[in-house]
């Protein structure tokens, strides 16, 4: 699609707006629709809690009552399982848009990923569920572009393809010109010494991180320009704070059975093309969202927006033993699945607890921004940072991480047209404060991303090239589970063995990643079933 066309598209989209119309307050109009919503929840709760067996055996006839709050991934997931099992279901989301992390946005005039836009393969989780939303048809592979990394000091910038045989940048094989490009000549010699290096019974039990896995069996060069980059891009945190359990199921077993951490990761590679590890569906992530919200209208799920929950009570001699507090309205449930992140989900569970079992939320900073470009370039057709870039920490760059969109994912290529791209730039990272990124301001953060994405893609951009630009912005992006998170699921589980049909789901208690959320979510819900 050209510009002209473009820019007509968002002309006659604007051209829409009849500005002598007066403003309608949408705030308001939402918290109206919400409380509708509520009272209708609330009349059919009391009714059910009114209709009880005649014989006096105190048993309900009607259906158990289930509030879900939080209308992320895991909740809707969480929702759809509870209404499968007979369950009379209640979201409450706090925003006005259900999906979480998994969201979209409109960008002169395409329909973009805005949040998640990919999902890993591994174990068939995710596409396993696709299959029973049917979208499983829709999955799509990527371009198999390859990815590369972005090193520098002062303001050189040097470009390198990552190895193609690296898992989380740890490369399978030291001894390729990719790798020797990239950290130098000794640090490979070092490198290469993991292939010859016994390997210590003691790693096959004791706790280890990403990166004293990688520091003693290849070396710091590898850690700080192969390892770290990835890491940093992709869970927005530093190698030192991942469990290599959580990041790289397998890897450490692998590691026995081979005695090396290089052919450790070529035998979980098994020669899997560029990008395999990953897929998305066609249309992009959040068509997940829409056919989850569709299926859970279709089967009468009550989906709530605009209605954060203020308090939860729980009195095991009632006859629905929960109720939740919201927008003044009080909800009485049998089951309630608290499905929001760590801080609000704390929040409302500790006053449950005694004092000594009250638990702190994780207090690292984790303001994370994504800038989104559509740009018109047709220098950027031949795609030459291949689907995206990581980019080293020491690099003169405040983005981590770019993704191509375009160049990533052959639908979105076929609806954006020849010349024009989706550019995806990341800022931020868990644990740091970034003034760029916690100012909020929009404005810099996209002017900053034009100038880092000039440097990452080697094609000078300017403001006039760009044809539309959004930021999407994260406040409660959570680590890998690393052994603080594991101990604080170990206590929090404890705590909710007193509680008879009350769960906790999403990704501060599952862990990164579509595949560990939706598994919680449904497996959280089905063990406790009743």
């Amino acid at each position: 699609m050209s510009k002209e066309q473009r820019n007509l598209r968002a002309g006659d989209s604007s051209e829409t707006t009849d500005a002598a119309k007066p403003r309608r307050d949408i705030a308001n109009e939402a918290a109206a629709h919400a409380l509708r919503l509520l009272e209708k929840v609330r009349h059919a709760s009391e009714a059910r809690l009114a209709k009880t067996d005649t014989d006096g055996d105190g048993q309900q006839n009607a259906a158990p009552h289930a509030v879900v709050i939080g209308g992320g991934i895991a909740g809707l997931v969480a929702a759809r399982e509870l209404r499968q099992t007979g369950h009379e279901v209640t979201v409450l989301e706090a925003t006005g848009n259900f999906g979480g992390s998994v969201r979209s946005t409109e960008v002169a005039g395409l329909r973009i990923d805005a949040g998640a836009e990919s999902f890993a393969v591994r174990g068939g989780v995710v596409a396993s569920y696709l299959d029973e939303l049917d979208l499983g048809e829709q999955i799509a592979a990527t371009s198999g572009q390859p990815a590369w990394l972005i090193q520098g000091e002062d303001q050189e910038i040097l470009a390198h393809p990552m190895p193609a045989t690296a898992m989380l940048g740890i490369p399978g094989n030291v001894r390729t010109d990719e790798v020797r490009a990239i950290i130098g000549r000794p640090a490979t010699v070092r490198a290469a010494a993991d292939l010859i290096t016994p390997m210590s019974k003691k790693w096959a039990t004791e706790k280890l991180s990403i990166a004293e896995v990688v520091r003693a069996r290849m070396g710091q060069a590898v850690l700080d320009q192969l390892v770290a980059p990835v890491v940093n891009g992709v869970y927005s945190t530093d190698p030192a704070k991942i469990s290599i359990d959580a990041a790289a199921p397998g890897l450490r077993q692998a590691m026995q059975e081979t005695g090396s951490l290089a052919r450790a990761v070529s035998k979980l590679q098994a020669s899997a093309p560029a990008g395999s590890r990953v897929a998305g569906i066609n249309g992009g992530m959040h068509t997940m969202v829409q056919a989850l919200v569709a299926q859970l209208e279709e089967a009468g799920v009550a989906l709530v927006r605009n209605c954060a929950a203020t308090a939860l009570s729980h009195d095991p001699q009632a006859a629905a033993p929960y109720a939740v507090r919201t927008l003044g309205q009080e909800l009485h449930a049998d089951r309630v699945v608290l499905a929001v992140p760590a801080q609000p989900a704390l929040e409302l569970l500790n006053p449950l607890f005694a004092a000594e079992q009250q638990l702190d939320s994780d207090g690292d900073a984790n303001a994370i921004a994504l800038a989104i470009l559509v740009i018109d370039k047709p220098e950027l057709d031949d795609a030459p940072r291949g689907s995206g870039v990581l980019v080293s920490k020491q690099a003169p760059l405040a983005a981590k991480a770019l993704t191509h969109s375009t160049a990533k994912w052959p639908w979105l290529a076929d609806e954006s047209g020849p010349g024009t791209h989706v550019i995806r730039l990341s800022f931020g990272r868990i644990g740091e404060h970034e003034n760029l990124v916690e100012s909020g301001d929009d404005s810099a953060l996209i002017d900053q991303a034009i100038k880092d994405a000039s440097k990452i893609l080697g094609v000078q951009l300017h403001r006039d090239d760009v044809l539309g630009s959004t930021v999407s912005r994260f406040s409660d992006m959570v680590p890998l589970q690393g052994e603080a998170a594991t101990a604080r699921r170990t206590a929090l589980q404890h705590n909710l063995s007193d509680f008879e049909g009350l769960d906790v789901v999403g990704a501060w208690i599952a862990g990164t990643g579509l595949a560990r959320v939706i598994a919680q979510a449904r497996s959280a819900v089905a063990i406790s079933a009743r």
